[in-house]
């Protein structure tokens, strides 16, 4: 039977919502109605929960550094949630098919671990919609020009839902996962965090970029360059999810959250020392995110947790012809980002921070401000505490209100 198709979607289930068998023909439900109702459906999956997590360990039970093979390790997850897939579809009575990358041609770069995609030609995809076909497709996964296969990092089976969606001109892209959408605060912190109904893909990404995990943000970065209508919901609850909207904010806080990715470095020594040592771990691809000289002679900065044992080398190194002192090395802080549109033209966002910081007696051993996010570094132990004020502050006591409010 013909349907007069009435939009083409691609749907991506997380590693949760194909976690077992009962998920997955659960999952499979959500595809069926779909495309019982004349939709075209492509679908892309993860691997089960925590089988990727397996797949490292045994990797890394025999080679710690990282190599092309890992990739082929990691990648086999979502192969068999794809094949699992295609099987539950099949059961339905629906024609369906697997494809892993190399059988896509999901071109990438050669950046084993954290590749990004170049190219995905639509052939394929294009030759099963006209067939009837619903491809399922494993996520997270590409080949370089050596025809090695690569991964695309953590959470990359979402840029590979959001790739294809671009490649094929879908109507929207849905990622289910295991939460009704995105939150303005991890609930499992601030349990009164709210979900959010719609948000701008520059809102998206700067939550994504400093600590929101529900996705991945290489995928909302080519989805805002690629104008993909993003959607992500639940697969256990039926709600309207969020919607992530390639149209301008409205301004208003968007959410608070936080990374415990980060060190927290002090050094001193004379300007131009310090200088040359911010300069050495640049050209070294060593990450500055937040930095500040709060006296000529003192410079406090953070780095990412895995670049720390890589940053005391060059320090061993530099500190044989320069005589700056390292004050500090501290990993227990976590970076809490306040994100929304316009935040740093209302300097009362900030003021209204630390007051009801210093009020709880929570120092900010650093802050820095953009135009969409204000970050600040406090102690690991205040994180709870801090998260929960400043949410109450900014999101639940003022809920819906522009920047420039004047209060």
């Amino acid at each position: 039977m013909r349907y007069l198709f009435v939009a083409r979607y691609i749907i991506k289930f997380g590693g949760t919502s194909v976690g077992n068998i009962d998920r997955i023909q659960h999952a499979a439900g959500i595809v069926a109605e779909l495309t019982n109702s004349g939709h075209e459906i492509a679908v892309v999956v993860s691997a089960m929960a925590g089988m990727t997590n397996q797949l490292v360990a045994y990797a890394n039970a025999l080679s710690t550094e990282y190599t092309p093979e890992h990739d082929v390790v990691t990648t086999s997850g979502e192969q068999i949630t794809a094949g699992l897939m295609a099987l539950a579809l099949q059961k339905r009575g629906l024609s369906a098919q697997s494809f892993l990358a190399w059988q896509i041609a999901i071109e990438t770069d050669a950046n084993h671990g954290n590749a990004k995609i170049i190219n995905i030609p639509s052939e394929q995809l294009e030759t099963c919609f006209s067939r009837g076909i619903i491809p399922v497709v494993a996520g997270f996964q590409g080949l370089n020009q050596n025809n090695r296969i690569t991964t695309l990092g953590r959470g990359g089976s979402d840029t590979t839902a959001v790739a294809l969606a671009s490649a094929v001109n879908a109507d929207s892209c849905y990622i289910y996962t295991d939460v009704e959408g995105v939150y303005t605060a991890d609930p499992r912190i601030v349990p009164n965090a709210q979900k959010i109904d719609v948000i701008s893909y520059p809102e998206m990404l700067a939550l994504a970029m400093h600590g929101a995990k529900v996705l991945h943000a290489r995928c909302v970065e080519l989805g805002m360059l690629r104008k993909v209508d993003l959607h992500v919901l639940s697969s256990f609850v039926l709600a309207t999810g969020t919607h992530i909207s390639t149209t301008e904010s409205t301004g208003g806080i968007n959410g608070i959250v936080h990374s415990l990715n980060e060190v927290h470095i002090c050094l001193t020594g004379t300007a131009d020392q310090l200088q040359h040592v911010q300069n050495t771990l640049n050209s070294a691809n060593i990450f500055i995110d937040m930095a500040t000289q709060r006296a000529p002679e003192t410079l406090h900065f953070t780095i990412n947790k895995a670049d720390i044992e890589h940053a005391k080398s060059i320090f061993a190194e530099l500190k044989s012809t320069l005589s700056f002192d390292i004050l500090a090395i501290d990993p227990n802080i976590v970076k809490i980002s306040i994100v929304g549109a316009g935040i740093n033209h209302d300097l009362t966002i900030e003021a209204l921070v630390h007051k009801v910081l210093a009020a709880q007696q929570i120092n900010v051993h650093l802050a820095s401000r953009s135009d969409i996010k204000l970050s600040l570094v406090i102690a690991h132990d205040q994180m709870t505490k801090a998260m929960g004020i400043l949410h109450d502050a900014l999101i639940t006591n003022d809920q819906n209100q522009p920047l420039n409010r004047e209060n």
